[in-house]
């Protein structure tokens, strides 16, 4: 007789461990929203004339294997549905330069030889960071020290570094974790010349994943239930687990950390509950904007290093408009509290810094994801959830992730880590 499983959270995480679970068990999803993909999903209602409206414009590297894994086995082709593209900088009032197509690390090597925008000495001395940082070892510490005691040069810091591990770990420099960068740039720049390649989405989020995730799991029996809130959950007496009336073997808590909390059973110790009440977050706004005139970006992604936007994506490559482009702000809460008409304003400032002949701007919308993800700091503890586990809860997410930012691979990662240590306790 097969178990059956409560999946609370249809975000990433959620839908891959039901996906996983499927294979061998009866799954019930919860999800307090009206659609799956939390909090990578395509914008309900209106979208302004614009060919698709996402909550984010999400970046993708091949070296996500998790995710491409989890497409194929949904039947979602991300060789049709994604923008594969070679790692490439491009700064347009700074460093700009792209990866060969030569064996790790000579794609980077060549690349950063040829780069434009950058003295020889500086292209020497981030060689020289590169090397300390792929060997180093010992204690975490944040970004912005470690770059202190490395004597970076200002116009490294603010062509490369800065930009970097705000858009890979959307956490300010000086707070964020230099472990947790490495991490990132091991598994993908340095591991293989394909690893380090964009996976751009050229559809819509839903269209991508939630959707068909959701169709894969009806076709193995599996009950939806969209626009359902869990309460907190209870540990019965044999073990089970009753969640919102219902009786289940175990339960996966995919939900973030703020509304976890919530859920936890009245039983959970309080230095659990504490650990997920507190765990720190930054924001995103992404901008869409929609010109009377082609916009003609001189990169697909194109970024500005003294800008309030860090990256402008050319739409007409990723399922839109030639007229449209979405506009990135990582870590946009450190920039003090601005409406949307204020991010509006200074993206298209900033659009025209790069292409003066758009045209006037026709349409607009600021999404801006308070609690996007988790802050990768330096030093940072996660939930311990052996209790939980004990007690056939376990949680699942991108903040869990021990060894990377809360990313679109992490989340996946997670919700299968759940769903196999599940198993193995079932």
């Amino acid at each position: 007789m097969k178990r059956k499983i409560a999946v609370i959270g249809a975000g990433w995480s959620g839908l891959s461990a039901a996906v996983r679970l499927s294979d061998c068990a009866d799954i019930v999803l919860f999800e307090a929203g009206k659609s799956a993909g939390g909090r990578a999903r395509t914008l309900a209602g209106d979208n302004a004339g614009f060919s698709f409206l996402d909550n984010g414009q999400h970046i993708m590297l091949y070296a996500y294997r998790s995710v491409r894994h989890l497409m194929d086995k949904i039947g979602v082709d991300y060789r049709r549905n994604c923008a594969k593209l070679p790692l490439q900088w491009y700064l347009a009032d700074g460093l700009r330069f792209q990866t060969a197509s030569l064996p790790a690390p000579l794609h980077l090597i060549w690349g950063i030889l040829r780069a434009e925008g950058i003295a020889q000495r500086e292209k020497t001395a981030l060689f020289g960071q590169m090397w300390q940082l792929k060997k180093r070892s010992g204690a975490d510490t944040s970004v912005g020290q470690w770059l202190r005691e490395q004597a970076c040069p200002p116009k490294l810091l603010r062509d490369f570094w800065r930009p970097l591990v705000l858009g890979a770990l959307n956490t300010p420099l000086e707070t964020a974790s230099l472990n947790i960068l490495q991490n990132v740039l091991r598994d993908g720049i340095w591991a293989e010349k394909d690893a380090a390649a964009y996976l751009l989405p050229k559809t819509d989020l839903g269209s991508l994943l939630a959707v068909p995730a959701v169709d894969f799991l009806r076709g193995r029996g599996a009950e939806i239930r969209f626009g359902e809130r869990v309460g907190r959950l209870e540990i019965l007496p044999d073990g089970r687990i009753k969640a919102n009336g219902k009786i289940f073997d175990a339960a996966v808590l995919a939900v973030a950390p703020y509304h976890a909390a919530a859920l936890l059973p009245a039983e959970t110790p309080p230095v659990v509950q504490t650990a997920f009440s507190q765990i720190r977050h930054h924001a995103i706004t992404t901008v869409y904007l929609r010109y009377a005139e082609a916009v003609r970006l001189p990169a697909p992604m194109c970024g500005l290093a003294d800008g309030n936007v860090q990256w402008f994506f050319q739409r007409s490559l990723l399922g839109g408009s030639s007229r449209e482009v979405s506009a990135v702000v990582s870590a946009s809460d450190q920039a003090g509290k601005k409406d949307a008409e204020e991010w509006i304003r200074r993206a298209d400032a900033d659009l025209r810094r790069i292409c003066p002949d758009s045209g006037a701007l026709l349409a607009a919308k600021a999404v801006t994801e308070k609690r996007a993800t988790a802050a990768s700091e330096a030093g940072r503890q996660l939930p311990d959830c052996r209790w939980l586990q004990q007690h056939n809860i376990y949680p699942a997410g991108d903040y869990l992730h021990p060894r990377y930012p809360a990313t679109l691979e992490a989340a996946v990662q997670s919700g299968n880590l759940a769903a196999e240590m599940l198993l193995n306790q079932l």
